[in-house]
This record gives structure tokens, C-alpha cells and sequence, in this order.
């Protein structure tokens, strides 16, 4: 007699929104607490700019209203393997590569969730050290480089056994998941997004009579790190374009590598 498969019930959610929306996605937002409050599921509101490392923790799944930008930033906190589930509050507007559900599917989504028909995929993040030290993890790129991106960045590029000294634009380290968005625009080779593989681009190399730029891009296995050396002050290493400028003095050295704990999407 084969027994019915008992839904894994879902009852700690957090529900992220954009600091400001329109009229649009607020509809949206309205939309996913009616049917977190119909289906009695305890849930908690919170903008973008008010999500930190604690109010993450201990969540059966962090549901995202809005766009990828507030997908980009709450990944940034998240360690632990807490699914996400992603919902356009605008798609009329916002092109959502993460975000693929609409307020309409979403009570539908949530019983396939509970019932595992869906399962997360795992989207590879990168982690970056400045002088060994941890800065927070990128889903979709890095981008090191000068603070202005008109200066000329100057750095020693290290890329598997290739070294090179080199001024550009800067340079961008990308994940599978992030090869459809900056990186494709700067020249970059679009991956599966569950690829465990990882890019660079060095943008706008500098080509002169006393310094040729040979080292352009390459793909990345998980287990490489590529390594970036300033050769002046005011350089800035910032993830997915919405995190810190973190700065690099003379002489700084940054890792790239593949980051362990990947994001759960559904």
C-alpha cells in the first residue's frame, strides 16, 4: 500500500522588498502576504536595507519581491542553506534572470516547494579575501578596479601559472550564474548558471609600445583562484555592483576563489 508523501511543512519565511516601489509592486508585496496569511504561514516583512546576518538565520525559505538587485544583496548575508524563492514584483519592467515567479504563481509554487516537486538549484557564489581577510560573497561578479573607472587601473594579474603586470579598466571575476549580465557585456563567455566554473575579464586593457595587455579572459576551474596585486592606491574591489567599495592600498592582494556554500534558488 503506498503511503502518501507528507508535505514538509513551511512555517518561518522571510519576505524582502525594495526600500521603495511603485504602485505596481506594491500590488506585489500585497499579493505574496494574502497568501502567506491564507495559507498561515508566519512570515516576516522587511525592506533590502534592513536585512542583516541574524534576521536570516533559522528560516524555512526567504522569499524575494522585487527585482534581481534585492536577490543580489540578501545573497550576501546568507550562509546557511536557506532556499530562496524570487518574485518579479514588476514584469512588465524588471527582466528578473533569479526572479522567474510572479505574485500569480506563487501559492502554487509554495505547495510544490512543500511537496519537494520542485528542488533548489544550487547558483555557485564567489568569496574574495583582501590580505586574507573575507569580504562578502558575489553571486554575480567582482569588479576590481580604480574607484573612478575612467582612471587607469594598475595591477599584476595572476592567473594559473600565467603572471602579467597590466593597466586597464579594471577587471571583472565572474560566476556561471553572472555570465549573462556584466560579464556578457564586457566580452565574457555565457555559462549554464549551475556551472561550477568561474571567468575573468580584464576590461579595456591598455595596448601601448612599452605595455601590451596578453592575458584577456579565461574560464576558471572551482578549485583556481586567480589573483589580482594593486600597484597603487585607490583601487576598490565592491561584489555584484550594489555591495561595499572596498578599498585596496599599494601593494594589496586579492583572492578570488570559488566560495563554498552555494544559494539555493528555486
Amino acid at each position: 500500500m503506498n503511503k502518501a508523501k507528507v508535505e514538509k511543512k513551511i512555517k518561518n519565511v522571510l519576505v524582502v522588498h525594495k526600500m521603495s516601489y511603485n504602485a505596481e509592486e506594491k500590488k506585489s508585496v500585497e499579493a505574496v502576504i494574502a497568501v502567506l496569511t491564507k495559507q498561515k504561514i508566519l512570515f516576516r516583512l522587511v525592506s533590502r536595507l534592513e536585512v542583516y546576518h541574524e534576521i536570516i538565520k533559522g528560516r524555512d525559505l526567504i522569499i524575494i519581491v522585487g527585482g534581481d538587485g534585492t536577490f543580489l544583496k540578501v545573497a550576501q548575508y546568507t550562509v546557511d542553506p536557506i532556499p530562496f524563492l524570487c518574485v518579479n514584483a514588476n514584469p512588465k519592467n524588471t527582466e528578473g534572470f533569479f526572479s522567474q515567479t510572479t505574485p500569480a504563481m506563487l501559492e502554487k509554487k509554495l505547495k510544490e516547494i512543500a511537496q519537494e516537486k520542485i528542488k533548489p538549484k544550487k547558483i555557485w557564489r564567489l568569496i574574495a579575501k583582501i590580505n586574507g581577510i573575507e569580504i562578502e560573497p558575489c553571486t554575480n561578479e567582482y569588479y576590481i578596479g580604480e574607484k573612478k573607472p575612467y582612471d587607469v587601473a594598475k595591477y599584476v594579474l595572476i592567473a594559473g601559472k600565467k603572471t602579467e603586470h597590466q593597466k586597464s579598466s579594471g577587471v571583472l571575476v565572474c560566476t556561471a550564474a553572472g555570465s549573462t549580465a556584466w560579464c556578457r557585456g564586457a566580452g565574457g563567455t555565457v555559462l549554464p548558471k549551475e556551472k561550477k566554473q568561474f571567468q575573468f575579464i580584464v576590461r579595456e586593457p591598455y595596448v601601448g609600445k612599452l605595455n601590451t595587455t596578453k592575458i584577456k579572459k579565461g574560464i576558471l576551474r572551482h578549485t583556481n583562484t586567480i589573483t589580482i596585486k594593486s600597484c597603487s592606491d585607490g583601487m576598490i574591489v565592491v561584489a555584484d555592483a550594489i555591495g561595499k567599495e572596498n578599498e585596496l592600498k599599494k601593494d594589496a592582494k586579492v583572492e578570488i576563489m570559488m566560495y563554498p556554500k552555494p544559494i539555493l534558488l528555486c
